[in-house]
């Protein structure tokens, strides 16, 4: 086999050349949950999310991060969890992780910084809203930059539930795939829902609002923005909360004024998140300084060309060529 060849075939399969040339069997990889199939293009994702993943650990490793704290499992009956116990499950989390009362603006920096978990982002489109995975790379999850903001915080949050929960079901998932996996996502639905919109603060932002003795739809729809929550989740947590009956929140989801000042109210467009995550490629820098990648390494664990690296690492706030001047300085 030539060297192109090995190349094409390690680019296909979605691993690292080294893979290729051992004499030992390779360990199985890790499963990957998702929220929802992505259908005929699952293999490939899933080898892509897992190669990511193994370059993450493979940085970490290099940077002597392996020591760090890993993620905390919940240990109980999952599949007899009731909302309740999710709910009180994402208040300890919210603690845990000391994610104040806007929890959505602090979590995925919380999870990587305090546990390492590795949080990607890839163009999913309608394959998939967010995956995760939990074994020997650690924590991880996979979102849709496709989706709102909104929409990807409370993915994130979702799929947290599911890590935590994970050495007690079948890889993520419960033993039955049937009523017990719908009970399931609906107890991460209520995880997510109480982790980013915590009772004691939402219920002081809506007194507060309502000191007049109503609440306009644009108010409302001015607090989702604020937990940064699409008003969905808004309206189901603060029925969930008593503080809406059943059928007012129905009433809103159904007024036209409401969706539209809703609608109004949303960015015509959003930043995307960065692609590689930042962490990652200061990690990939740090290694690169401290001698333990090459320059080539580097290039191809940050998927650009030998050429462009330097114009990728400026975009991250960083700079090889001053790195460069200095030691000639020095010497």
């Amino acid at each position: 086999v030539k060297a192109w060849e090995l190349v094409n075939i390690a680019r296909v399969l979605r691993v690292d050349i080294g893979d290729l040339l051992r004499v030992e069997e390779p360990a199985a990889r890790q499963a990957v949950a998702w929220r929802e199939e992505p259908g005929e293009k699952r293999a490939v994702l899933e080898a892509e999310f897992l190669q990511a993943c193994e370059r993450y650990a493979l940085l970490e490793r290099l940077c002597g991060m392996c020591g760090e704290l890993d993620l905390p499992s919940w240990h109980g009956n999952v599949e007899h969890l009731r909302y309740e116990d999710a709910a009180t499950l994402a208040d300890h989390t919210r603690e845990m992780l000391d994610l104040g009362s806007r929890p959505a603006h602090a979590l995925q920096g919380a999870l990587e910084d305090r546990y390492s978990v590795k949080v990607w982002h890839r163009r999913l489109g309608a394959d998939g809203s967010a995956a995760c995975s939990r074994g020997t790379l650690g924590a991880a999850v996979l979102l849709n930059s496709d989706e709102v903001p909104w929409r990807q915080n409370f993915s994130l949050a979702h799929e947290l539930f599911h890590l935590l929960t994970w050495t007690d079901t079948k890889e993520g998932v419960p033993s039955d795939t049937g009523a017990a996996h719908t009970r399931m996502e609906q107890c991460a639905n209520a995880f997510a829902s109480a982790l980013l919109l915590p009772a004691e603060s939402l219920r002081a932002t809506w007194t507060r609002r309502t000191q007049g003795g109503s609440m306009h739809e644009a108010d409302i729809v001015e607090i989702a923005r604020e937990y940064d929550v699409s008003t969905d989740a808004l309206l189901w947590r603060l029925q969930n909360l008593g503080i809406l009956s059943p059928d007012a929140a129905e009433r809103l989801r159904k007024n036209e004024a409401f969706r539209r000042i809703d609608h109004s109210s949303r960015p015509a467009t959003w930043p995307r998140p960065a692609e590689p995550p930042e962490r990652y490629v200061r990690l990939a820098y740090t290694a690169y300084q401290k001698g333990a990648l090459s320059r080539a390494r580097l290039a191809e664990l940050l998927n650009v060309s030998i050429a462009d690296l330097n114009n990728t690492l400026q975009e991250y706030g960083l700079d090889e060529r001053q790195d460069l001047a200095a030691e000639l300085r020095t010497a």
